[in-house]
């Protein structure tokens, strides 16, 4: 059973949105995901479209990512509604039980368990749309969704043209329409990680997400009408300033430890070959004030990993400001420090921010905003955890959730008729 945090907001009100509400039989439901959004970001400048959201849906700033927060596994959590020991994806990087690295994939493929919203609707007659979503295709099965953009990093659209391919669905005639549209936008992430949090580039990508949700109101109000439309606004993590990179090639040749580093985020897998390494690694690992040493078989509550053979006997879980990345990742003209230069580098030339702690470091949750049919006005809930979304988009659509599911209808944000 999940530990339940402290209540840290309060309910607004329960009061119903006006108007009849649509059978799920006709409602659509569009989920936009918007990368590394932190709430603090929202103060930034003006959002005209996530205030009328708030006053007139419901909303958490406290949208609670698993362990790494980082953005596949976020985001695979977020599809299937599963934690990681499920589904499979552990990190953003690792290592396959036979030696086979994964790394920023959305294939389907490697999900070793669990079923994503999209598949879950086409599999009970409901059209749908995953526009650079997670699992939106097969390697070996092809398109899993009526609707699904084109693959690879490259092929991601800025967030206005990703506002204008959902808009466009939107505005299809009924017959023609999908009924889920799963859309996954660029956001501030990008910016925030290379300029801060804080900064005017920032500020300008949160103005432009802003934009976006408007649009897509927009397109409901004249498409299929809020009345028979529910909209969510989400994000993988959050977000928060960092100064120090974590060194770990170079720890571990400074130690002579026989281990590979799979590292992203602020985590680093260490897999072994030898497994009589791991307890020395992890008694010299221990040491070290700038990051904490998890066992694979003794992990916190809070990590849903698993100990399966994707998760490495041990990860070193970066204390903030630190923050870990492989060096290949590095600028060119950086990486010869990982090799010998010092075990803890100034971040700031190409890093001022980052995620992947735990879920309880300040910054690390994220936002989840709901508006539109079956949706209670006025309603502040203190947290939703991400493994939650995808009971709630399925109930809201009358079918039923993938299977295994360990998540469950955020009761909260919905009118109480119907569910």
């Amino acid at each position: 059973m999940r530990a339940i945090p402290l209540i840290a907001a309060v309910v607004l009100s329960w009061l119903p949105n006006p108007g009849a509400a649509a059978v799920p039989s006709e409602r659509t439901v569009v989920v936009l995901l918007f990368d590394g959004v932190a709430p603090a970001l929202l103060e930034l400048a003006p959002t005209p479209a996530f205030t009328r959201m708030r006053e007139e849906g419901a909303f958490t700033h406290a949208f609670v990512p698993p362990f790494p927060t980082i953005s596949l596994i976020s985001g695979f959590t977020i599809s299937t509604g599963c934690w990681p020991e499920r589904h499979g994806i552990v990190t953003n990087k690792f290592l396959d039980g036979e030696g086979r690295l994964y790394d920023h994939s959305k294939d389907a493929d490697w999900a070793t368990d669990c079923e994503q919203l999209h598949e879950v609707a086409e599999r009970q007659g409901v059209r749908a749309a995953a526009l650079g979503w997670y699992g939106a295709r097969s390697y070996s099965r092809g398109k899993l969704a009526s609707w699904v953009d084109e693959e690879g990093p490259d092929a991601v659209p800025n967030d206005p043209t990703r506002a204008a391919q959902v808009e466009a669905l939107l505005r299809l005639p009924a017959g023609e329409r999908p009924r889920l549209i799963l859309a996954y936008f660029r956001g501030p992430d990008s910016v925030e990680h290379s300029t801060g949090m804080q900064s005017s580039e920032t500020r300008a990508a949160v103005v432009r997400m802003d934009a976006a949700v408007a649009r897509v109101m927009k397109a409901i109000e004249d498409g299929p009408g809020v009345e028979n439309t529910t909209l969510f606004v989400t994000t993988d993590h959050g977000m928060r300033p960092v100064s120090q990179i974590v060194n770990v090639e170079r720890i571990l040749r400074y130690h002579d430890i026989p281990a590979r580093a799979v590292s992203t985020g602020t985590t680093s897998f260490l897999y072994f070959d030898d497994p009589a390494a791991i307890e020395p690694a992890a008694q010299a690992l221990g040491t070290y004030k700038e990051f904490e040493v998890l066992r694979r078989d003794a992990l916190p509550e809070y990590a849903h990993l698993g100990t399966g053979p994707r998760v490495a006997p041990l990860i070193l879980s970066a204390r903030p400001p630190y923050f870990i990345e492989d060096t290949s990742s590095w600028p060119a003209a950086l990486r010869w420090l990982g090799r010998i230069g010092p075990r803890f580098t100034p971040a700031g030339l190409f890093v001022k921010a980052s995620h992947g702690y735990p879920p309880g470091v300040p910054g690390m949750v994220g936002i989840l905003y709901a508006w539109g049919d079956g949706i209670a006005r006025g309603v502040e809930l203190p947290y939703v955890h991400a493994v939650d979304l995808h009971p709630t988009v399925t109930a809201l659509l009358g079918i039923e959730p993938g299977f295994p599911m360990d998540g469950t209808p955020i009761n909260g944000f919905l009118v109480a008729e119907g569910f």
